[in-house]
């Protein structure tokens, strides 16, 4: 008797918990930069990010979330080429500065609403450098640019990344379990990608713009 009891309230702890536990997939498009004194001109980037997320629902208004996330980010600097006197020749190019991480957000946000629904999340966003490689264009003896040469610093770059994040978004409940979902995101990197190896004594820090959409799945019907 005791087992028996004991068996039917772990299964109802196990549904009550499963009522508020969502697991999803996620995808969209980075718009990334930097900011760093190394740089006169720099411009954004677009790059893919996308994988699985998480969210556990508190008291309804109130969630906790992670998600594993493969993400691409960096920024390009725009190159103007001179003569032997320093004026401009017209041949301009561009260095790709290209890191891809897996990043994993860790969020705490604020919903409202119920079929239709939108939400509030903020948090930090822990990343591991998995490749980081530099494109820049190769110049003839004439000062012309034939071709580009990528060079891997996978190895120089600095391995973590920490960055904080703000996002807002949206989505429709259906049929019943599924939640689809898309929002916009703010990073703003606290550490720098830089070290003894990699760009000495600057600082290069990464921001950006994320837009995804996702859908979530309810492990148990609400």
């Amino acid at each position: 008797m005791k087992n028996i009891i004991l068996i039917i309230l772990t299964v109802t702890t196990l549904k009550s918990v499963g009522q508020n536990n969502f697991l999803g997939i996620i995808g969209g498009a980075n718009l990334t930069n930097a900011t760093s004194v190394n740089f006169l001109t720099t411009t954004n980037k677009t790059g893919f990010c996308g994988g699985l997320t998480y969210e556990y629902l508190l008291k309804k208004h109130f969630s906790f979330g992670a998600d594993i996330i493969y993400n691409q980010r960096g920024f390009n600097n725009d190159i103007v080429f001179t003569d032997k006197t320093g004026n401009p020749t017209g041949i301009t190019s561009t260095n790709q500065f290209n890191y891809d991480y897996i990043s994993i957000p860790l969020k705490v946000g604020y919903n409202i609403g119920n079929k239709v629904y939108g939400f509030a999340n903020i948090g930090v966003s822990p990343s591991f450098l998995i490749d980081a490689k530099t494109k820049f264009p190769t110049i003839d003896i004439d000062g012309n640019v034939n071709g580009s040469q990528t060079l891997n610093v996978t190895n120089n770059v600095t391995k973590f990344d920490l960055a904080g994040l703000v996002e807002i978004g949206g989505g429709y409940k259906f049929k019943d379990r599924y939640w689809l979902f898309t929002s916009f995101a703010y990073q703003q990197s606290f550490t720098t990608i830089t070290n003894s190896d990699y760009f000495t004594n600057s600082t290069i820090k990464h921001y950006g713009l994320t837009f995804s959409v996702g859908l979530k799945y309810s492990v148990t019907k609400l």
